[in-house]
């Protein structure tokens, strides 16, 4: 069975709920807490090298060889699309 992608809004909700706040309380704001995560990811990819995310999926034991350029790529335009403004 294929594992469920984390970007997936279920499924990162699902492990959210499987951890607990600094004070040890559910977090509360899911949806706020997963627009963050999501843009966070989206400067990442869009502002890392591609040779680095190239190695880290490497390193992390998955095999084959990324499209990073594609995953790049899409990251810059939703990037200039929704924040113009601070796209570096």
């Amino acid at each position: 069975m294929r594992a469920r992608n984390f970007i997936e809004r279920e499924e990162f909700e699902r492990a959210l709920s499987e951890c607990e706040a600094q004070d040890g309380s559910a977090y509360q704001d899911i949806g706020t807490i997963y627009g963050d995560m999501s843009r966070l990811v989206v400067a990442w990819l869009a502002c890392t090298p591609t040779d680095e995310l190239r190695a880290l999926y490497n390193e992390l034991g998955w095999k084959g060889s990324p499209n990073v350029r594609a995953i790049q790529e899409s990251a810059k335009k939703w990037l200039e699309t929704h924040h113009a403004d601070r796209f570096l």
